[in-house]
């Protein structure tokens, strides 16, 4: 059934956004391909919108450097093209952002990272700190230690879990295709415009996924549009090739296919304070209460007195003051038997207790709710 809404109110306000650009996107004339996104991004930017871009395209360039005429077979040589496509591919998207005043950062990420807690945490730090100083991460799976999206997706089912890892808002993926059909083109088939049940269209597109490579890179966009709904977000599928297509993308129905989550996104912060149960619980002093409630900060080990239970790194703890009363939960940066050594100490002092140091904050504030 289709929504009688439009695309930008079935979206809501869209202030982050994932991009992910396929191989097949980059496969003739790569560089002008990532001049014209990037010039599309910076105009997302301009209007208030984050992006964070998940490329694909490193083992095309990595081939065309190698003087390989044909996708290799073997899985190493599979990974030194892609490690060799790297270096060209991440220069291409720094020298186009650049030209429009915006400072690129290379990130790979390999599906280990996204299942294991604290390498989740840590790439959520990284990615949001590169958010906050304004720069662009470019993403890609790390090909030359891992092979899972080399042989199964196209970097399809990475960039399905990166909106959950950023908080993002909507999941755009770039493809040849101007987005899904009803039916072929070739029999006169339209774009669907939006999609609300992406459990049918997934046993439509699979049906003929086996003998077209289109219907498999297409099922492919809606098996990761399935896991980005898992996390309430929408995604977008629609074509890398048609001239400002970013542009235009969060407000006019005429260009791709939306596809809509069954429900909405529980942000990440219902989740720590509701969904979660707490390791260990934090008791702070007054004046690092009053920092967390009024002054929208960080908490730091000064303002810790001590700590219960043996939580770790990335688990969530309450946060208490001094009459017991919980007013806040967060996931937390040391494990207790860290904490233990440097609870009421300033940063500066962090490494030279421990003999190394995680991040000047105990909790930070994008990883802490007020109850």
């Amino acid at each position: 059934m289709m929504s009688t809404m439009t695309r930008s109110q079935l979206l809501g306000n869209v202030r982050r956004a994932v991009v992910k650009i396929g191989t097949s996107v980059l496969a003739e004339r790569p560089v002008a391909r990532i001049r014209a996104l990037a010039a599309d991004v910076a105009l997302l930017r301009q209007g208030g919108v984050e992006v964070l871009i998940v490329t694909s395209g490193s083992i095309l360039v990595g081939m065309a450097r190698l003087d390989l005429k044909r996708r290799p077979r073997q899985i190493p040589l599979l990974q030194a093209s892609s490690a060799v496509g790297q270096v060209g591919l991440m220069q291409a998207y720094q020298d186009a952002l650049g030209a429009h005043g915006i400072e690129g950062a290379q990130v790979l990420i390999c599906h280990e990272d996204l299942s294991d807690r604290i390498r989740f945490l840590r790439s959520r730090h990284t990615l949001m700190a590169l958010l906050d100083y304004g720069v662009v991460p470019v993403v890609n799976e790390n090909d030359s230690v891992a092979v899972t999206e080399i042989i199964e997706s196209d970097n399809d089912m990475l960039a399905a879990r990166i909106p959950r890892l950023v908080e993002a808002d909507v999941l755009v993926m770039l493809t040849t295709a101007e987005g899904i059909y009803a039916k072929s083109p070739r029999k006169g088939g339209r774009v669907i415009s939006v999609v609300q049940d992406t459990e049918a269209l997934a046993r439509r597109i699979q049906r003929g996924a086996g003998r077209h490579r289109v219907q498999r890179s297409l099922y492919s966009k809606v098996k990761a549009a399935q896991a980005a709904a898992s996390y309430g977000v929408p995604t977008i599928v629609a074509s890398g090739i048609r001239p400002g297509v970013l542009a235009n993308l969060l407000d006019d129905e005429t260009v791709g296919t939306l596809l809509l989550p069954t429900t909405l996104r529980r942000s990440r912060k219902q989740w720590i304070a509701e969904d979660v149960e707490p390791r260990g619980t934090i008791v702070v002093g007054k004046e690092a209460r009053r920092s967390l409630m009024q002054g929208n900060r960080s908490l730091l080990a000064e303002g810790v007195l001590r700590s219960e239970g043996k939580f770790h790194q990335g688990d969530t703890v309450r946060l208490q003051d001094t009459d017991g009363e919980e007013f806040g939960r967060g996931l937390v940066g040391y494990g207790f038997e860290e904490l233990a050594s440097i609870h009421g100490k300033p940063p500066e002092q962090i490494e030279q207790l421990l003999g190394y140091r995680h991040s000047d904050e105990v909790i930070r504030r994008d990883d802490l709710v007020i109850l």
